[in-house]
């Protein structure tokens, strides 16, 4: 079997579409891995390049040269099926040795993320109520008596409220990518996308399981502590068979990158399922960000109630439907029965989430792309003003209730519809 250790005596030529190699303070890299590399190779790659690292350290410290204090060397792994790779930060000589070995298949420079949604000022709960009816400006809720309930939502974003009524003791602390952060949240960004995951009054899926997974702090942060979240969602999802019961959203945006594709990829091929905001630049098409932009993830664009693409919400073939995203009230952080209200592609996002909690619940779905298939089978198709759609699909996200005859087809579980009369403040 194939060693890193040593490197290999003829290293490639550097790829010439790999980044400067200007290791200036504050920038980290993030080094993918050829995917033919196994777990046990990474770890040997990795040790490799800590060696190579404290090598050229020495070297430098030997003729006199200053040791930059901002290069600290291999940081982070990530192990993904297929999608093996690391961050940190490197010195130039350093490196230029890792681009040229040969398990490296590429190498990015950090760049940094953001949440998706502003403050608007159109209070009102109308978005659940979209998902259950064929005729718009509903005020009622329906859904099978099911709710998501035995699935799991793993909330990438910048931490949860655990404490709110909303959550009613669902929501688990999860995971922190943030070293020596504590798991508040203190923009509400995370506890607003959750509670229009499963919140018992503003969610989708009123029964389905909140995993945290905190990688903001505010409304930005970097790259590799998405990956780092990331990889630990899926491995948790893995480590516990939650794989035909779990979703990851991601109400989140960067520009495109290749690895973060590559990682949501590699997680859709062990059959988890990444739900993504398509981003708000508004003039600007998805395919331009990640991970909205990734082939196998499930690209959420916003809707107003009026059925009119959101002017803020990004386009183009990358977005796989659209879900409601202007004015949408959900739970707040200034105390346990908080509300807020939101507008952004990052509440679209928790709408499809939820959706996908509630579809497997209610139809027993576990594979991946009979979710997906089925998720948009169901989608309301050519309800939106197709003038606003810039080469999108005209599909509306939907739950499938029919109220003559309850949820439709054999799959039905609960065989009981409950119905939520919202009302409109």
């Amino acid at each position: 079997m194939y060693s890193c250790i040593p490197p290999s005596p003829n290293p490639r030529r550097p790829n010439p579409q790999s980044p400067s190699t200007d290791s200036s303070p504050d920038k980290k890299f993030i080094v993918v891995l050829k995917d033919t590399i196994n777990t046990n190779q990474l770890k040997n790659h990795t040790q490799w390049a800590a060696k190579i690292h404290a090598r050229n350290l020495q070297k430098r410290q030997s003729i006199g040269l200053p040791i930059e204090r901002h290069v600290s060397g291999v940081e982070r792994t990530f192990d993904v099926n297929r999608f093996k790779a690391y961050a940190g930060s490197f010195d130039d000589e350093t490196l230029r040795e890792i681009q040229e070995n040969n398990d490296v298949a590429y190498v990015e420079q950090e760049q940094d993320a953001y949440t998706e949604g502003t403050i608007s000022q159109f209070p009102a709960t109308w978005g659940i109520s979209e998902l259950s009816n064929r005729a718009s400006n509903s005020s009622t809720y329906y859904y099978d008596s099911s709710a998501g309930e035995g699935m799991y939502a793993y909330i990438i974003d910048s931490g949860i409220n655990f404490s709110h009524e909303e959550f009613e003791g669902r929501a688990e602390l999860g995971y922190n990518a943030l070293k020596g952060l504590d798991n508040t949240d203190t923009s509400g960004h995370g506890t607003h996308v959750s509670g229009t995951v499963a919140g018992k009054t503003y969610g989708v899926a009123k029964k389905a399981r909140l995993v945290n997974v905190k990688v903001f702090q505010g409304r930005k942060t970097s790259i590799i502590d998405i990956f780092d979240g990331f990889n630990w969602a899926v491995q948790d999802i893995i480590e516990k068979n939650r794989t035909n019961v779990a979703v990851i959203n991601m109400s989140l945006t960067t520009k495109t990158s290749k690895a973060f594709n590559a990682m949501v990829g590699s997680a859709y091929e062990k059959g988890i399922l990444s739900v993504v905001a398509a981003g708000l630049q508004k003039i600007v098409s998805a395919s331009l960000y990640s991970p909205a932009s990734a082939n196998t993830s499930i690209t959420v664009g916003a809707a107003s109630r009026s059925h009119v693409r959101g002017s803020y919400s990004n386009w183009g073939p990358s977005v796989n439907l659209f879900a409601p995203g202007t004015g949408i009230t959900s739970a707040g952080i200034a105390n346990d029965t908080a509300v807020r209200v939101l507008t952004g592609t990052s509440m679209a996002s928790p709408h499809v989430a939820g959706l996908i909690c509630y579809i497997r619940a209610a139809e027993g779905l576990a594979d991946a792309k009979d979710v997906v298939d089925r998720m948009l089978e169901l989608g309301q198709k050519g309800v939106l003003n197709g003038t606003t759609l810039n080469e999108n699909p005209n599909l509306l996200a939907f739950n499938g209730i029919e109220l003559d005859t309850g949820y439709p087809g054999p799959e039905l579980v609960g065989g009981i519809t409950i119905i939520i009369r919202v009302v409109l403040t």
